[in-house]
């Protein structure tokens, strides 16, 4: 009688009693869990031994230093009576508590556009100074260009006046150079 009610109940309706309880659902290859605390995805999840509610282990193990009873069903609970959820695939990171509402979300992102904007002026700050540099180089190239145009048209002009220069023809010399003096 009662099993076979329970088992032709929608399987959306007992999935979603097991969320209710914290617990997993699986989709496609990742796995969602939720703790039955926080209702958040714990990054390290355990399971109750004597409840069998999913927590995330930094939150329950407060909640039994704080008063050693399950926060869910009130049973006294210890940290022996956790396992760790060893998972095959892989968990979906848990947003923070900072995202898990509207004006969390909209703080962050607020954020992120403040670090996007000091970003982009930054590169816009270092664009124009290489811009700067890049010019100043290029005006130094160019003077260069120009100064060693310069000096191979003098030097082509001074080859040419010493190719185009006529030789003066030696003097014979028609006079015997005297002989130094001797000393008195």
């Amino acid at each position: 009688g009662d099993s076979s009610t329970c088992c032709r109940r929608p399987r959306h309706v007992r999935r979603s009693r097991f969320l209710a309880a914290g617990g997993a659902v699986a989709t496609g290859l990742a796995v969602r869990m939720f703790c039955a605390i926080s209702n958040t995805t714990p990054e390290h999840p355990v399971v109750s031994t004597k409840s069998g509610h999913l927590f995330e282990r930094s939150v329950i193990e407060k909640a039994i230093e704080a008063t050693g009873r399950c926060p869910v069903t009130n049973a006294p609970l210890s940290a022996e009576d956790l396992l760790p959820v060893q998972l095959s695939t892989p968990v979906i990171k848990p947003r923070t508590t900072a995202a898990a509402s509207i004006p969390g979300m909209l703080s962050l992102l607020q954020n992120e556009w403040d670090a996007l904007m000091l970003e982009l002026h930054a590169l816009k700050t270092q664009l124009e100074t290489t811009r700067q540099e890049l010019g100043h180089a290029l005006y130094q190239h160019d003077a260069a260009c120009r100064v060693i145009a310069r000096l191979v048209k003098e030097r082509d002009e001074a080859r040419q006046a010493l190719i185009d220069a006529k030789p003066i023809p030696a003097q014979p010399i028609t006079q015997p150079i005297p002989p130094p003096a001797a000393p008195p």
